[in-house]
C-alpha cells in the first residue's frame, strides 16, 4: 500500500524558495513532520546546502543539529528534498536516495523525497506542482504521478490556496529570507534552523 502524504504550506514553499535563491546550484534539505496511521504529515523544511551537497561530515553535523531541533518542536525528520542546478535535469540523484534511506530507517520505515521541477518552477502561474514527490513502494522509489490533484490522493496539500500563496512569496522575493546550513557556516548569526518557521 502506498503511504498517504499531506503537505503543509511551509513544506511545499521552503524547498522552492531555496532553489530560487540559488538558481545555478544544486540545493537540498530535510523535510520535518509527523507520522500518521497511513503515512506522513509533512509540516515544514530546513534548507541544508547549496555548495557542498555531497560532503558527508557536514551532512552529519547538519542532520544531528536538525534532529535535536525537530525533537524540541515535537517533529521528526520525515524526508529529503533536492533541486538540480540544470533546469532540464529531472533525475533523482543517488545521494538523495541514500540520505532518504537513512531517514526512512530512523522513522518507522516512512519517508518521502521531494524533487524540485525546475521547468515548472519557472511557470508558477499555472496551478501545477513544482515538486515531484517520490515514495518507497514495491522495493523502489517511485514518483507519484499528478501529485496534489484530485487524481492522486497519495499526496495532498493542506491548504487549497498553496499555489497562489507561493506565487505571492516569489513576487515579494521571500527567497531572500531563506538561510541554509552553508550560509550559517559562513555567518553563524544566520539562524538556518528557524527558516522552518519563517513567516509565509
Amino acid at each position: 500500500m502506498v503511504q498517504t502524504n499531506t503537505v503543509d504550506l511551509h513544506a511545499y514553499a521552503i524547498p522552492l524558495l531555496h532553489a530560487a535563491k540559488y538558481p545555478s546550484s544544486d540545493v537540498c534539505g530535510v523535510l520535518l513532520g509527523k507520522n500518521t496511521a497511513d503515512g506522513l504529515l509533512v509540516k515544514t523544511a530546513i534548507p541544508f546546502f547549496h555548495h557542498w551537497t555531497t560532503v558527508t561530515p557536514m551532512l552529519e553535523i547538519a542532520l544531528k543539529q536538525t534532529n535535536l531541533y525537530a525533537k524540541k518542536n515535537d517533529l521528526n525528520i520525515v524526508g529529503w528534498y533536492h533541486g538540480n542546478a540544470r533546469s532540464d535535469d529531472t533525475v533523482l540523484p543517488e545521494r538523495a536516495i541514500k540520505v532518504t534511506e537513512t531517514i526512512k530507517r530512523n522513522n518507522q520505515d516512512k519517508a518521502i523525497i521531494f524533487l524540485i521541477n525546475n521547468k515548472q518552477l519557472a511557470h508558477l502561474e499555472a496551478d501545477e506542482s513544482a515538486i515531484t514527490p517520490f515514495v518507497y513502494t514495491d522495493n523502489q522509489w517511485r514518483k507519484l504521478k499528478e501529485p496534489f490533484t484530485s487524481n492522486n490522493l497519495d499526496a495532498t496539500l493542506n491548504e487549497k490556496d498553496t499555489y497562489s500563496k507561493v506565487r505571492g512569496l516569489f513576487s515579494s522575493s521571500a527567497y531572500n529570507r531563506i538561510h541554509d546550513f552553508d550560509e550559517h557556516v559562513d555567518d553563524v548569526s544566520l539562524n538556518w534552523l528557524e527558516t522552518s518557521k519563517m513567516a509565509l
